[in-house]
């Protein structure tokens, strides 16, 4: 049976899965998509509106990550919370970012991998016993 962090490390890299494959294996599909999305900041604004509410659920229990490697994902919380506060209030650095990271397909791809590494180190910690 599952405890509550370990289904919220596996929904975060769920999420993390869902938004950055399609970005690796169809990127000329995918990125005219989300420059569209970029572009509008109503959407931008709802979307990290709701990472901040995923975030603050996630740190609400971050008591539970007390051992090993699990002790990472506070700290890592507590950036990625600033970082979709930024988000919110400054729409605008959401299409800054975008350009700075994926500005070239060779940066694209390594960014891809990179995250999808990251995704498969989060369901690992959350499948050891927190």
């Amino acid at each position: 049976m599952f405890t509550f962090p370990q289904l919220l490390l596996l929904f975060w890299a769920l999420i993390i899965l869902a938004m950055w494959l399609p970005l690796l294996f169809v990127p000329k599909k995918f990125k005219p998509i989300l420059e569209r999305i970029l572009k509008n900041s109503d959407i931008v604004r709802v979307w990290a509106f709701l990472m901040m509410l995923i975030w603050f659920l996630f740190l609400s229990v971050y008591q539970k990550f007390d051992n090993g490697w699990a002790m990472i994902f506070p700290i890592f919380g507590y950036i990625e919370l600033l970082k979709w506060l930024t988000t919110f209030r400054f729409p605008s650095w959401g299409r800054t970012k975008y350009k700075w990271f994926f500005s070239k397909p060779v940066q694209s791809f390594i960014m891809g991998i990179l995250v999808i590494l990251v995704a498969v180190f989060i369901a690992w910690v959350a499948l050891m016993k927190i």
